[in-house]
């Protein structure tokens, strides 16, 4: 995901910053009529947007929204069970696996960066922290095509950057990216800043099979996937088609080359397929201890940024501006458009993803949250 995408994304977020109020249904689930009202209001944006892709909500454990537009495949619809590519809600996943094993007293966030790569220069200066909450410094990565050509390269580097094969594996592809970004120099002293970068999730599910004992892919599946029952979902370069059977597939114009072969190229910053209602699952068992203890859970969602800066804990965005925290993540990589947000405080879930970028689907999700925060009397504020 290159840096122009994710600055494009946030700006459509800020639209939450205009949530208004109405009618308050504090404590209870939305009667018939205004489930109905939401019902209709998401509709319509959706139609009007021409959007492509699912859309569930889901309120104190009911769904206010579930349904889909445009078609997943050629024969099959979008909808809540269809699995897409969800790119950097997978950081929420990977910061979760280093937070099990710091309970599990197997490594401290607060290890330096070289214990696991002693041969970066900078390993001495970096904390794992600073890799979680996007203050390292180390430049992020982004993998683009150029004349069919797949090429990593780091954001404002003028240099050529690397080349990628579709051919090659996913560690060999994997090694030529992580040595490219760390061939650079930091963009700013370690935790004196903001920076979003791909670049530090890569490094983290590393240190996850490092610490793990077992490949980054198969911890999160024994450890997260699996308790949670979230059976529909895997990873990009290895899922099982007879398991995954309904897959949205992009429209392929903003990548010259199927992505799904590029193996590799997202590891543990962007390479997850799962479905809304699995996502759901996801946010169930995080906001109620199944996935980690309480003291890890408020730790990766405390604000770590500064003010002026994107509000950002440990692979999630953080609101905490409002009576309660607004938690929430964007994602995109070709041609896949994701955003989930979730309000543990009222217990709203919400996720829209989306197989292209027709009606600006991150716009979008930030239209619906607004809208139902109005029937509801809850203002999303300062969300970026």
């Amino acid at each position: 995901m290159n840096k122009q995408s994710k600055i494009f994304a946030l700006i459509m977020l800020l639209a939450f910053i205009t949530g208004t109020a109405y009618m308050c249904l504090q404590g209870e689930k939305l009667s018939l009529e205004d489930k109905q009202r939401v019902k209709t209001r998401f509709d319509q944006y959706i139609n009007y947007r021409g959007f492509s892709g699912a859309v569930y909500a889901v309120y104190k454990g009911g769904a206010v929204y579930d349904d889909g537009a445009g078609m997943a495949t050629d024969t099959i619809e979008n909808g809540s069970d269809i699995a897409y590519g969800v790119a950097s809600l997978t950081k929420q996943i990977t910061a979760a696996a280093i937070m099990q094993l710091s309970e599990q007293g197997k490594l401290s966030v607060d290890d330096k960066l070289g214990k696991y790569f002693p041969e970066y220069r900078y390993g001495d200066k970096i904390t794992l922290r600073q890799l979680l909450s996007q203050r390292s410094g180390i430049p992020d990565y982004s993998v683009d095509t150029v004349k069919d050509q797949i090429v990593v390269s780091c954001f404002k580097d003028d240099s050529k950057g690397v080349n990628i094969s579709a051919d090659s594996s996913a560690q060999e592809n994997r090694k030529k990216i992580r040595e490219y970004f760390l061939s650079k120099k930091l963009l700013f002293e370690p935790g004196s800043e903001f920076d979003y970068s791909d670049s530090n999730f890569a490094l983290l599910a590393e240190i996850v099979a490092q610490v793990g004992g077992m490949s980054f892919h198969e911890y999160v599946r024994q450890n997260i996937f699996e308790p949670l029952g979230m059976e529909k979902t895997d990873f990009i370069d290895e899922y099982d088609p007879e398991v995954i059977t309904e897959v949205a597939q992009t429209d392929r114009k903003e990548f010259s080359i199927d992505y799904f072969t590029v193996k590799g190229a997202e590891y543990g910053c962007g390479d997850m397929l799962t479905t809304p209602k699995d996502l759901y699952r996801w946010y169930k068992g995080f906001t109620s201890g199944k996935v980690v203890n309480s003291d890890s859970y408020r730790e990766m969602t405390e604000n770590y940024s500064e003010k002026g800066e994107l509000g950002y804990g440990y692979g999630l965005m953080i609101s905490d501006e409002s009576d309660s925290k607004t938690v929430y993540h964007y994602g995109y990589i070709p041609s896949y458009y994701s955003s989930m947000i979730y309000v543990p405080g009222i217990d709203y879930f919400q996720v829209v993803l989306s197989n292209h970028g027709a009606g600006n689907p991150h716009r979008l999700a930030a239209d619906l949250a607004e809208y139902f925060g109005s029937v509801i009397d809850f203002k999303f504020v300062d969300i970026e």
